[in-house]
Parts: C-alpha cells; structure tokens; sequence
C-alpha cells in the first residue's frame, strides 16, 4: 500500500504485514508474493474447503529472497516499468473485448427489434422500449409465447440425490449460449423422489434471481436434457415462437429485462416474473424467426472469433507478466543494467 493513502482499516480477512525499514522494501514482498515462489507457498498452505483461508503463521513463514536494499530498488524499478507496459497491453485487449461484446448486443438487439430488411414498412408497436416494428410482426406479452418452468434443488443432506450423470444447473453454468454438461449432476433417484424439473433439449434456461443480474441477464440453450435450481426458469417457445429463435429474442431484451429488476434481500437482485412476463415482445412470422436465426448465426460467428483471439492475447500477456515478475525476484534476469541505462537516460 503506499504511504500517500493516509489512514486506512483492513476487515478480519485481511493480513497487514509491517517490515523493518531499510532493510526490505513492501513493494519487493508485493512482487514476490506474485511470484511462482510465493505463489506456490501460499497455495500449499491454505486450508478449508468452499473458503480457503491462510493464518498469520503461514503468512509469516513466507520465505523470502532479500538482496541488498539497492538491488531490490533496480528490481522493483524495473517491474514496475515493464509490468505498467504489460497491463496497457491487457487493459487494451480487454477494452476491445468489451467493444466487440457492446457490438454483439446491439447486432442482436437490432435483428430481433427491427428485424434484417431495413426497407421493410413498419409501424408503432405502442411499446415504450420497442418504438417502431415491422408492420407485419406481431406484438404480444411474453407469456403468451413462451411456457415457463421452475427449477428446485434436491436435499443436499441426501448424498445418492448427488451420485447421478443428470446434469444440474445453476447460475456458474449459463457462460455460454448453449450448455451441454454443467458443475453439479444429480440422480434418477433425486428426479422421482424430490421432483427435481427437467427441461428438454431445446429448452432455454435464464436466470431470475443472483447477484449477475447486476450486469447481465444471462441466457443458454440446452443441448441435452437437464435439471436446473430455483433460480433459474426454464422457456419453451409456443403460438409461433420457435424455440431457436427465443434465445435470441430474449438477448436482444437484455437492457428492458434488467431495468425490471428488484432486489430480493441482502442486495440480491431477482427478475419478478409477472412484471417481466408482462413485456410487449415483437414476434415475426416463423419463416423470418428462421432467417434471423442464420443471419446472426455468421455474423456473429466473426465477432466471436475475434473475442477469442484477444482473449487469448490477454491470457499470454498475463502469463508473460507473472513469467517476468518469478524471472526477476530469483534472480533469473539481471536488471542493473537495464535500470543504470534508464538511469544515464533521466
């Protein structure tokens, strides 16, 4: 912590280590704590099991490389430049992901609002977060076009409930558009006896109650039959709406679906389902549902490769980091003569 942030407090989970001045430096513990020596010390002693927990034992058993106090000044100088350089890199790919997801949302949002023929007639849908629609689309409340099913969790005391290949879903799972396994499987046992729900294959699971649905509404696609928690609700889509095209629709109502939440106790947000069931919703003829489903398809297959490429950036750059920090506090690298240019240079 540097000295300029004055008076501060740490809570009870939070270890404040005070060193000798003169002799080392918090900055180079800092960096040898994030080092692969650190690293692996500090793994190796945690213990618990959902919370892993360090005590101030282990904390202080840390063993340390301490070189002279000037070297550890070269050192520190030297990865705090080169690490800064690092983390504008990620923080770069990391900004371009973010624009290519914004991209995403609003390429969906569009093709399931306006549809994909922008020279096609429209007229007022008469809701506020829809404006104006093709005219031949329909407009209908969402429970009209959807059946809802909800999801439960089967007694955790009883262990041959959790002994099964069933997958079981939760909110950890909905990472992606489509799932085909999930964390947590139950039994056959679980399904008869607490009447644990499955959703068929097709089926679209959203999340109605989490702390994601601070910044997100999640929505994933079934690729196999699976069971699911109560807060999650299971779609199918009916009166023409196909099930491809409902995962779609429901991305494209992100925005209109997280402006209707509320909190559900300790600052836990859930989406109330009458008020969201409720939603005016655009529904186009099928054959069109079909023809947005591909378009989106291939457009969006490029932004998503793209997502992945600077992901991928990202997680080297991240790894070049922690490689240099492990390289520098052992002693792999020599820094002094870097920092003595840097120095004749300033």
């Amino acid at each position: 912590m540097p000295e300029s942030i004055g008076l501060a407090y740490v809570s009870q989970h939070v270890a404040l280590v005070r060193l000798k001045r003169g002799v080392i430096l918090p900055e180079w513990i800092a960096y040898l704590a994030l080092s692969s020596v650190g690293k692996t010390y500090l793994e190796a002693q945690g213990y618990g099991g959902t919370k892993v927990q360090l005590s101030l034992e282990d904390i202080a058993r840390l063993p340390i490389v301490c070189p002279p106090l000037s070297e550890q000044v070269a050192i520190v100088s030297f990865l705090d430049r080169e690490t800064a350089k690092i983390d504008a890199l990620v923080e770069a790919q990391q900004r371009l992901i973010e624009l290519l997801r914004e991209k995403r949302q609003a390429i969906i949002a569009h093709a399931v609002t306006k549809g994909l023929d922008s020279s096609a007639p429209t007229k007022n849908s008469d809701a506020d977060w829809l404006g104006s629609i093709p005219s031949h689309w329909r407009v209908l409340p969402l429970k009209r076009v959807v059946v809802t099913v909800s999801g439960s969790t089967p007694n955790k005391d009883r262990r041959d409930f959790w002994s099964g290949e069933i997958p079981w879903a939760s909110a950890k799972d909905l990472k992606k558009d489509s799932i085909s396994d999930t964390q947590d499987h139950i039994s056959k046992t679980a399904i008869d006896e607490s009447g644990a729900a499955i959703a068929k294959a097709g089926s679209v699971l959203v999340l109605v109650r989490g702390m994601m649905l601070a910044r997100l509404f999640p929505v994933t696609t079934t690729l196999v039959p699976m069971s699911f928690n109560q807060d999650l609700k299971a779609l199918s889509g009916v009166d023409g709406m196909l099930d491809e095209y409902l995962p779609w629709l429901l991305r494209g109502m992100e925005r209109e679906t997280l402006n209707r939440l509320d909190e559900a106790g300790h600052g836990t947000k859930a989406l109330r389902m009458g008020a969201w069931l409720s939603m005016a919703v655009p529904v186009p003829p099928e054959d069109e549902q079909r023809e947005i489903v591909r378009a989106l398809g291939e457009q969006l297959d490029r932004i998503d490769s793209l997502v992945v490429g600077a992901s991928a950036a990202a997680s080297l750059l991240q790894e070049r980091r922690a490689a240099l920090i492990s390289a520098a506090v052992t002693g792999k690298i020599d820094v002094r003569e870097a920092s003595a240019r840097d120095a004749e240079a300033a």
